[in-house]
């Protein structure tokens, strides 16, 4: 499967089970002005002769680095980590980059033709204080924070993706249903599949989904010098808790996807990992220092420092347990016993509780760039670039978005079909119960190249803690009498959908509101 000497991927079947490697080998240099990928030895933001700083906006994964190492862990967080970077800085007028794209209730109105952001857009408060937009992904449930406030989702599109669905009619129901049916008669050609750009000069589709905790219409309340604040139209302050970037290029026609989120959520469940459980969480610009994200509420400043971990409560449920948890935090998974502390059910029969969070797949801490080149799980890539843009910090960013750290990202290898070609077509992607999704289009079956479950790449277990809370690696919940959630990767859901048609890879159009 080697395509030449800079990187090679190697598949080894164990019991008929897929299980994928990247390695490092020979490399050669730059030449006739393009960057050959020579297998570094850490992934930092300054590798394959780039920078990840923000300084513009990578409208390709690759961009210019030739060779097979596009799919390294290493080459996709970089590129998800430079995008992130410019997308949350300033635009010219104080505001970030994100908050100028489209909001999806003004590319999918009730009544009319999209509207297209034209500058900074504020939050909308009565849009995210509707119940459908404190809903998370996958499960329906709602997430409170520590002070029992329910925690709000915003979406928003850039100009590539308003334009695909403007020009195409794309916002009404009935349009929607003709692409539908066009991607059932012929999965390859029909149905909607969002622009991947040109990868020189113009962008593909971005889909940003952000996650707000809501402190208040109290000004000052959100801790705005270590967390991004916005305040909507009713005065009310909101800080950026999660952030999913979404993004499509002319070599990841199936998304990149990648999770990012603020270090104040809350902890790890195991303890010795990068944010243990503790009174405040870990401050990752200074050296055995905290940070307070509820430093401005008086009846919550000397609890906890959390977002979503109530340590108080946390040191009162282990001494009425009785179980010695030397700072770990049980979480339910198959095998538990009893009640467990953490992560417990968000429904108590009386309505949403406030639960303590914990981060089951944590990133390590200790010696991350050692292993960083190649370690499968991409944990060691992710807390090794992270690492690196703490200590090279671009100028142009304001210190706040140092509190913001990527937590994990997914995307396809070898192509959408399989045979390493990066087309626009059905994404030949299968869970392992080999449901198809896409039907009339010719695959071999069970998962790309044959195998089930294998097609995806990075963090094959990711989940944001605000976004994906209760679906985390080896986590099991029973949420009422014989229905259970566990642990799905993105692709899980995000495929071209066959029995309820959403388009592409996007959930969005289920938005849609006009008939």
């Amino acid at each position: 499967m080697s395509k030449n000497l800079s990187w090679r991927r190697v598949r080894t079947d164990v019991a008929g089970v897929g299980i994928v490697l990247l390695v490092a080998a020979c490399g050669m240099g730059a030449e006739n002005g393009s960057v050959e990928a020579s297998g570094p030895s850490e992934c930092t933001a300054d590798v394959y002769g780039r920078t990840a700083d923000g300084s513009s906006m990578w409208v390709a994964a690759n961009q210019g680095v030739t060779g097979d190492a596009l799919d390294s862990n290493c080459m996709l967080n970089q590129y998800a980590m430079n995008n992130f970077m410019y997308l949350v800085g300033d635009d010219g007028s104080g505001h970030p980059r994100f908050m100028g794209y489209t909001a999806w209730y003004d590319l999918f109105p009730a009544t009319g033709s999209p509207v297209q952001a034209t500058g900074y857009n504020s939050l909308n408060g009565t849009q995210l204080n509707k119940s459908d937009n404190q809903e998370e992904a996958g499960d329906g449930f709602e997430l409170l924070d520590v002070g029992g406030v329910m925690t709000s989702y915003d979406i928003r599109v850039n100009g590539a993706f308003f334009d695909y669905v403007n020009t195409n009619g794309l916002y009404t129901k009935t349009a929607l249903k003709a692409q539908e049916t066009a991607f059932q008669a012929n999965s390859k050609t029909g149905g909607i599949w969002l622009p991947s750009g040109n990868g020189s000069t113009s962008e593909g589709a971005i889909e940003i989904k952000t996650a707000w905790r809501n402190y208040g219409s109290t000004a000052g309340t959100c801790p705005s010098d270590i967390m991004h604040c916005e305040t909507d139209e009713n005065g009310t302050e909101w800080g950026l808790v999660g952030f999913h970037l979404v993004q499509k290029s002319v070599d990841q026609t199936a998304f990149v996807w990648s999770t990012f989120e603020h270090v104040g959520n809350a902890p790890d469940c195991l303890s010795r990992n990068s944010n243990p459980i503790a009174q405040n969480p870990v401050d990752p610009t200074t050296s055995g220092s905290t940070i307070n994200v509820n430093k401005n509420i008086t009846a919550l400043k000397d609890v906890t420092g959390w977002s979503y971990f109530d340590y108080e409560r946390y040191l009162k449920d282990v001494k009425a347990s009785g179980i010695l948890m030397d700072n770990n935090c049980s979480y339910p998974t198959k095998t538990t016993e009893g009640d467990p502390l953490c992560l417990t059910s968000p429904v108590d029969g009386s309505g949403w509780q406030q639960v303590n969070v914990c981060r089951v797949q944590a990133l390590p801490v200790t010696d991350a760039c050692k292993n960083s080149m190649t370690d499968p799980t991409n944990l060691s890539t992710i807390a090794c670039l992270n690492q690196s843009v703490q200590q090279n910090f671009p100028s142009t960013l304001a210190s706040k978005w140092k509190y913001y750290e990527l937590v994990g990202m997914e995307w396809m290898f070898d192509g959408a079909t399989g045979d390493g070609a990066m087309t626009t077509g059905c994404f030949t992607y299968d869970e392992a119960n080999g449901a198809d999704a896409c039907p009339n289009y010719p695959h071999q079956g069970g998962g790309e190249l044959g195998i089930p479950n294998y097609g995806r790449d990075g963090s094959t277990q990711m989940a944001n803690t605000t976004m994906e809370t209760w679906i985390q690696a080896d986590m099991f919940l029973e949420y009422a009498p014989g229905k259970t959630v566990s642990a799905a990767d993105c692709f899980a859901c995000h495929q071209p959908q066959t029995t309820s048609y959403q388009g592409d890879m996007s959930h969005l159009f289920g938005r849609i509101q006009q008939d």
